[in-house]
């Protein structure tokens, strides 16, 4: 019997399948290309929940900096400032999850969603690091009228609602500090919110506020310079650039806070990505002019691996919930 013939291919049908296969070749080697392609091959974002001039802003300035050194390509700060940090956190989870736009994320992403501010929450970003970590504490201008922790609260309790406070914005970390020293002590202060610390610090040193909650990062330069005078911390023991100012605690207030900054990726980042950013942020470290400004700055130096800080952020998520109840926060 003989062969049977092949079937002639109908015209449309064979330009649908050389259009499948091209597309099909096409993708495979975009794929190859895209895997093959180092990290970063351009320019990367790093957004700030912050104004300019604050903690945030210069942690994430720093490190910056040293990044853009060590690996040839520029990583670029974004301000984006306002409502509790929730503008940034939520631009910032929203990105493309490639590696390209990061986010210097803060305590507010757990405070501002726990307090109907912001919809973002810690859990909608990737952890590369935690690398900064400041205590919280309470400055006067040099020349104020009041020396010592004693001294402030004495004038606020003879003065209910009169001895003013500047803080980062309504419902932030410092917001939240004023607002625990104020029920650990029975004190009414007037809590003024600014858009950030910087502009809060700024607001003290121009004399339209009585005092400010900030760290030592916003602070000790304008401390150690005999523009302002710290009257307290709230960390568990005195600090090593401030041994002559007293902790909460020592004075009989039970207030222990402090704010911190990690460089976190949206959610669906590739684990390839986190990977080379987390061996970036350990060479960041070890970076000696990076390691200089954080000391001159008086900031505090942390390498915390972003997987571990997962627990202690779910940890700290429930602390925050019981305070903004507590405290009555949550609109």
């Amino acid at each position: 019997m003989p062969p049977t013939a092949p079937r002639p291919c109908d015209p449309s049908c064979c330009r649908r399948r050389r259009s499948l296969c091209a597309i099909a070749l096409c993708g495979l080697a975009l794929c190859h290309g895209a895997q093959a392609e180092p990290y970063p091959a351009r320019s990367v974002e790093i957004i700030v929940p912050w104004a300019v001039g604050g903690g945030s802003d210069a942690v994430a300035r720093a490190f910056a900096d040293a990044a853009t050194r060590l690996t040839g390509q520029s990583f670029v700060v974004i301000n984006r400032p306002g409502a509790s940090g929730a503008i940034g956190h939520q631009e910032g989870a929203a990105a493309r999850p490639d590696g390209y736009k990061l986010t210097m994320v803060t305590p507010e992403v757990s405070l501002a969603y726990l307090q109907g501010i912001g919809k973002t929450q810690w859990s909608d970003f990737q952890y590369v690091a935690r690398i900064n970590i400041d205590p919280i504490a309470l400055v006067v201008k040099a020349d104020a009228p009041w020396s010592t922790l004693e001294q402030f609260t004495d004038y606020a309790r003879s003065h209910p609602g009169m001895a003013s406070i500047s803080n980062s914005g309504v419902g932030a970390t410092y917001h939240l500090a004023a607002i625990a020293l104020e029920k650990k002590t029975g004190l009414s202060f007037n809590n003024v919110p600014y858009i950030g610390a910087a502009p809060a610090v700024m607001g003290l040193l121009s004399g339209q506020v009585d005092a400010a909650l900030a760290t030592t990062g916003e602070v000790g330069v304008h401390v150690k310079g005999g523009k302002l005078r710290m009257l307290g911390v709230m960390s568990e023991r005195r600090l090593k650039d401030f041994d002559q100012v007293p902790t909460f605690h020592e004075r009989q207030i039970d207030v222990q806070l402090d704010t911190w900054r990690a460089l976190a990726a949206p959610k669906a980042t590739p684990a390839p990505v986190l990977a080379t950013l987390r061996q970036l942020v350990d060479k960041v470290t070890q970076d000696s002019a990076y390691r200089h400004f954080f000391a001159r700055q008086f900031l505090g130096l942390v390498n915390e691996d972003g997987v571990g800080l997962r627990a202690r952020l779910d940890r700290e998520s429930a602390f925050y919930t019981e305070a903004v109840n507590k405290l009555q926060l949550a609109k």
